[in-house]
């Protein structure tokens, strides 16, 4: 199934992007970390994905360098502010991704309360996180 989402070329694009927000990888570690995060059910080819990093850093999302006698990969700043976008697409690795998925959830809340309001159901379940939340960040 992962590789036929993946397949659409936004969503590659995205996944591509948020691994870059990690740390800048050679080509070959993005193949492994989309094969990773599809538990072995897709492997993309280079020729998948060689052709979007070279779109990408046209379109100056990322730009590349020789290291380790490998063409490496990095987020530009205008890259790095449409990653941190696209970070829910991938499972937190530390508590500040974490965090950070929690204020775009929140974010998000915000928005759609303005919008169209919460029922008093989603209220009581923030206020039980609220909570939750307040108290982890009073334990020593």
């Amino acid at each position: 199934m992962f590789h036929l989402i993946a397949r659409r070329g936004m969503l590659l694009r995205s996944i591509v992007l948020a691994l870059l927000r990690k740390r800048p990888m050679a080509g070959i570690e993005v193949i492994r970390e989309i094969e990773k995060l599809s538990m072995g059910l897709w492997r993309p080819s280079p020729g998948t994905i060689y052709p979007l990093l070279k779109l990408l850093e046209r379109e100056g999302l990322i730009r590349s360098k020789e290291e380790r006698g490998m063409r490496v990969y990095e987020l530009t700043d205008r890259g790095r502010v449409i990653a941190s976008e696209l970070a829910l697409l991938l499972p937190p690795e530390s508590p500040e991704e974490v965090l950070d998925s929690i204020e775009a959830y929140v974010n998000y809340l915000r928005d759609y309360s303005n919008e169209r309001g919460l029922d008093e159901g989603i209220r009581r379940r923030i206020r039980v996180l609220a909570e939750m939340l307040r108290e982890l960040g009073e334990e020593k």
